[in-house]
């Protein structure tokens, strides 16, 4: 009897696991890794800040490379005393499209490693939320010889995970 109960509740509950490599190669794309873990606003935040970041050091370096081939180089070639400031000026922009391209490869190489980090939390709360048995309704029917066991074996399982830390009661 209680194998008939028990197994029909098993069949009903399913859950649906996430696998932590595929939130991690989804990560490809900045944000959609952490959206598959079900983090759908910091995956919008990482999305915008890598792509924010990654636009400046873009538009950084473009705005270097004018000053330096356009105003140094003249500067240069007409033996101008302006050429130390251009160079100062173009160098500038280029520490700071490094900075910004390194910052957005840096968010980048996080959201990778959080979005699988998060499909670990993920599946681990499923697995728990479907652990929570129903004990009252179990303790109705411990009556039974072969229920009682069973519920004595959960009881002991639940008690093991409780002392690991795992699994509070």
């Amino acid at each position: 009897m209680f194998l008939s109960i028990f197994t029909g509740c098993v069949e009903s509950l399913e859950i649906k696991l996430i696998s932590p490599i595929g939130a991690a190669t989804r990560s490809i794309v900045p944000g959609w890794g952490q959206i598959y873990t079900q983090n759908k606003l910091k995956g919008a935040i990482i999305f915008l800040s890598v792509g924010v970041l990654a636009g400046s050091g873009i538009r950084s370096d473009a705005i270097y490379r004018d000053i330096y081939d356009n105003d140094y180089k003249a500067a240069i070639l007409t033996d101008s005393g302006q050429a130390d400031y251009y160079f100062d000026r173009s160098n500038q922009y280029y520490k700071l499209s490094r900075f910004l391209l390194y910052a957005a490869a840096g968010i980048w190489a996080y959201s990778i490693i959080d979005a699988y980090v998060d499909a670990h939390l993920y599946n681990a709360q499923q697995q728990a939320e479907m652990l929570e048995i129903d004990d009252e309704g179990l303790l109705e029917l411990k009556s039974d010889d072969e229920l009682s066991q069973a519920i004595d074996l959960k009881e002991g399982y639940l008690f093991s995970l409780s002392r690991m830390g795992n699994f509070k009661r």
